[in-house]
Formats: structure tokens, sequence, C-alpha cells
């Protein structure tokens, strides 16, 4: 069905956009929504354009580059420390780091953002984590009247949709077959109530999701006659448009139902100085990024990121 072929572009409950990339953050939060997080972020090489006589880049300056444009271009980061740069053993670029930020959800790593999560006192000393399931576009246009249809002209449209899905196929399962992405938080108080999350053995909560799942969900709900019958019945939406709204695709995609909640606390109190430790980072910085040899790069000779990214770009490591 139209608005469920591009499904698997979404997939972000909690901050992915590119199937190419591994990530994964384990966040240690105060009450004030201040904290820091481990960063790890492994991304697939992108194709680099050459003339005949060019070679490609020395696997270390891909590195550095692609660890350049997360430093310089990630979001609500105050500042970063423990940098490490290097290469995975089936040769993709891997970026490892701690980012310090005041406010956790406006953190955007490696051009991925944290939708609908949020943590808030919960009138009784303790705190409440939460995070929303997808939504679809609230400023959406309802579609036109769907034209009545014919028992034939269904059967037509049923095996369109099914054709496009196989043709998109291969190009989601290259974008999304390594996707992984697994988010970890560490509360402000002792847990009291966790729904949804998955608890971790040092008193953490955990929400994960893979590529491969995706495409799996896709294929089961392509192969549901019921279901891409009421999409074709339905207009369909517009292509590129999930369907957000509908809690068995939200399940199945991203395995959740309804909000995911964890409760912490009484009490609550900080896990750590964060303006000592930020003071801390930020006059190691320097030292950091030279030794890393991040303040000496050339301009890349190639797009760094898959298309709708802009990182990169010439200049030194701009976070102070």
């Amino acid at each position: 069905m139209r608005h469920l072929l591009l499904l698997a572009a979404f997939v972000s409950a909690a901050a992915m956009a590119a199937g190419c990339f591994e990530t994964k953050q384990d966040m240690t939060l105060n009450p004030d929504g201040s904290g820091k997080t481990r960063v790890e972020v492994i991304m697939s090489d992108m194709p680099f354009q050459m003339t005949p006589d060019q070679e490609p880049p020395p696997p270390e300056l891909v590195a550095k580059q692609f660890a350049k444009s997360v430093l310089d271009e990630s979001k609500g980061v105050d500042t970063w420390s423990d940098v490490e740069v290097g290469r995975t053993e089936d040769s993709r670029s891997r970026f490892t780091g701690t980012a310090y930020f005041k406010d956790f959800t406006k953190v955007q790593i490696q051009g991925t953002k944290m939708e609908g999560v949020t943590l808030a006192p919960d009138g009784k000393g303790g705190v409440i984590l939460k995070m929303e399931p997808p939504k679809g576009d609230k400023e959406k246009k309802p579609d036109a009247q769907p034209p009545q249809m014919t028992e034939e002209q269904i059967q037509q449209a049923i095996q369109a949709e099914r054709m496009k899905w196989q043709q998109l196929k291969p190009m989601m399962t290259m974008m999304l077959g390594k996707m992984k992405m697994e988010l970890i938080f560490h509360l402000p108080g002792p847990l009291t109530q966790v729904k949804g999350f998955a608890k971790t053995a040092d008193g953490g909560v955990r929400f994960a999701m893979e590529g491969a799942k995706v495409l799996a969900a896709l294929d089961k709900f392509m192969a549901d006659d019921a279901y891409v019958r009421q999409q074709v019945l339905t207009g369909g939406g517009d292509p590129g448009q999930p369907p957000m709204d509908d809690p068995a695709v939200i399940k199945e995609m991203f395995g959740i139902e309804g909000a995911l909640e964890a409760h912490a606390g009484p009490p609550v109190k900080a896990q750590f100085d964060y303006q000592a430790e930020v003071q801390a980072a930020k006059a190691a910085y320097p030292a950091m990024i030279k030794k890393l040899g991040l303040d000496r790069l050339p301009q890349e000779s190639g797009p760094m990121m898959p298309p709708g990214f802009d990182f990169g770009g010439p200049g030194g490591a701009g976070m102070p």
C-alpha cells in the first residue's frame, strides 16, 4: 500500500534516521533533565566521487572525518569527552564519546533526534520518563474520498502495491539491513515502576530496535490480504507517509504498545556534578582534538554522509 511502502524509512521512535547506522546511547540523567550520554555510532562508508586517476581516501581519514562531523554537527551538546575514533572489523567507521547536555530532549546525535521522550516530576517526589509511540502528521489533510472500485480493480491495485514493495525491497534491505538503535536511561532515583521498557542489570531502562525487524514487519503487512485491501479501499494515503495512527503497525515495527514509562524515586538527586564535569571536559577538549588529529583534516573529497544529512565540511572541530 502506498503509505506503508516507505515505512521502513521511518525508524525513529527515539531517533534513527538512516539504516547504515548503528547507534547506542547510554544516558545518565539528573532530575532537571541535564546529563551525559556515552555515545557509539557506527557508519558504513559512503561512495566517494572520484576522477579516474584518484584513489579512495585512507580508511583512517574517513573515520576521522566522520568523527569530526559528529562533534561539529550534533545539536544540544555542551561539550564532549573521552572521544575515540576507529574502524570496525567489517571496515566501518566507529565513533565513541561522552556528550554533556543541559536538556536531553534537545540532544541530536549524528542527525538523530529523540521524539516523544520526556522526563517530568510525578508530583510525589519522584520523576517519570515517558516515551510516546511515533505519530503521524497531525497537520496532514484528510484524504479525498477514494473512488469506487470494482473487485477486479481492487485486486489489480493490491497486486500493484505488492509489486511496488518488491521493487523497493532491495533498496530498503540495503538501507536497513544493519540498522540498530539502542537507548539506555539511568534515572536519578530508584526504579519503582516500569512499563514497556526493558530493565538493565545496572538499574537502567532500555529501548532498542533493529532494521531487520522493520523489514520483516513490512513483509508481514504486505502479505496480509486484508490489510493491503483495506489500505487500497481507503485511498492508501500519500507515498512515503506511514500510517502511524495504526496501533498494529506501531507495535509490529517498534515493539511499542502505548506509551513506555519508567518511574523513579523518591528520593531523586543529581547523579553527578554537571558543571564540574563540563568545565573539566571543556578544558581538556582542545588537547583531545589535537591528539586525535581532528584539527588538521583536509577537506572531504566526497560525501561523508547519506543523502539528507548535512555533516562534515572543512574547518576545525568546533565544539569548545
